[in-house]
């Protein structure tokens, strides 16, 4: 299965001159935890979480009126191509212990992210796919076999 295959394709982006402010606002109002930072030309360049705004802003004492995402973003950006396998990409996200993957095209450009909860709803579905699978294999022996 491809990345692209699995991916949220509306992201919520920011810039990382605006405030941690205007972002933590950002995230509120969008309902989001996370926010994928990107240059003017829709690249990828970090991530942005509430946790960073709690552990590099509040945490610390940080001046939130002068601190800009870009300060306490992770960068650079983790990122996947579209047509990779998501085997591969999640191994990425495991090796750099990462949640939330942004999903790119052959340009750098972004087109989705992938995340977690993606992987783990299709595996549910696999997985319920297959005990239902089993079920109907039995069902039809069963009346095929009295």
């Amino acid at each position: 299965m491809k990345v692209i295959d699995l991916a949220v394709r509306h992201v919520e982006c920011i810039s990382a001159t605006t405030s941690v402010t205007d972002c933590a606002l950002a995230m509120r109002t969008r309902h989001v935890g996370s926010l994928v930072v990107v240059d003017g030309g829709n690249k990828p360049i970090g991530m942005i979480t509430d946790r960073d705004l709690t552990i590099e802003v509040l945490a610390t004492g940080r001046d939130i009126a002068a601190t800009k995402v870009g300060d306490v973003m992770t960068s650079p950006a983790v990122v996947a191509q579209g047509e990779e396998n998501i085997v591969d990409a999640l191994a990425r996200m495991r090796e750099f212990g990462i949640r939330r993957l942004p999903v790119v095209d052959e340009n750098g450009l972004l087109v989705g992210v992938v995340t977690n909860s993606n992987m783990l709803e299709e595996l549910s579905t696999m997985l319920d796919s297959l005990v239902r699978n089993i079920k109907s294999s039995k069902t039809r022996e069963a009346a095929l076999r009295p």
